[in-house]
Order: C-alpha cells, then structure tokens, then sequence
C-alpha cells in the first residue's frame, strides 16, 4: 500500500498527477518577471512604462483604506538610491492622489534639494496633502529656497492659506 503524503520528487505530493515529471519552463520565467513595484522608482526618460501604468491602474482601481499601503512601497521606492528622476516624477505624481501626512514627513528634506526638479516633483506631492505638517515643510522650504523654486512654495503656502 503507497502513502498518499509522500512527496515523490520533492516538490509535489505523490497523489498530483504531475508528480516526478519535470518542471513546466514556463513557470521559471513567470518567476522571474519584475516586481512592478521594484521597477517604477528604476524608469528612465523614454522607457517602457508597462510597469508604470500597472501600478498606476492598481492605485486609481483602489479602495481608499488600501491607501496606507501604497503609499509606504511609494515612499519606500523615493527613498532608493537607485530611484531616477523619472522614477521619482511618476512616484510624487501618484502621491498626489493618496498621499498623507505620513509622505510629508518622508519627502519634506527634497523640497530644498538642489536638484531643481526634484524639489518641483516634491512640491507637487506635498501640496496635494491635507493639513498643518504639509503647510508648514511648504512655508520651511520657501525660506530656503531661491528663485522658482521658493515662488512655487510661497504660492503654495498662500494658496492653502486662502482655502482654508
């Protein structure tokens, strides 16, 4: 009498109809496709954005409460060193949408970077959040700032101050 629970080539119990035959190639490079989430932060001026627009769908198809969630592999993909500055555009671009005070505190440091449109993308972001934190890494980062850069924050600052 056989056992029903051994598992005949180490993968599969014996009672599956496919156990001992040999792994379908299929599975291996389904395996080994990216992590659309890994690869967003990575994307260069002009690439593929098949990755991009998948997280994208999955974000505007999303229930509110699953916001927290996204926004933490967001702000985990800003704070990549391998994050490029297209990366980084589509990132503040969808933490527009959902994001919470949570991305102000994470993001607030790149307002007064010295990359000019880091600190735009960044502004862009953190103008879309509700409340006094964001308010005031606005108000903080207009001081710095010089040019452009600290009329966008100023504005930014008279604009929520006028909608209150």
């Amino acid at each position: 009498m056989s056992d029903k629970t051994t598992v005949s080539d180490g993968k599969r119990a014996a009672s599956d109809p496919l156990a001992g035959q040999a792994a379908d190639a299929r599975y291996k490079s389904f395996n080994e496709t990216a992590d659309p989430w890994k690869v967003i932060g990575t994307l260069g001026y002009g690439d593929d954005r098949t990755m991009v627009s998948t997280v994208e769908r999955v974000i505007l198809d999303a229930d509110p409460s699953q916001y927290p969630g996204f926004e933490d592999k967001l702000l985990k993909c800003a704070a990549d060193p391998a994050c490029t500055e297209a990366g980084y555009g589509f990132i503040c671009r969808l933490l527009a949408l959902i994001a919470s005070p949570k991305s102000v505190a994470a993001l607030k440091e790149k307002l007064a970077s010295g990359n000019e449109v880091v600190a735009f993308l960044t502004r862009m972001a953190i103008e879309q959040v509700p409340g006094d934190e964001a308010t005031a890494a606005l108000r903080a980062a207009a001081g710095v700032l010089k040019g452009r850069e600290a009329d966008g924050c100023a504005g930014a600052v008279a604009a929520r101050t006028r909608a209150r």
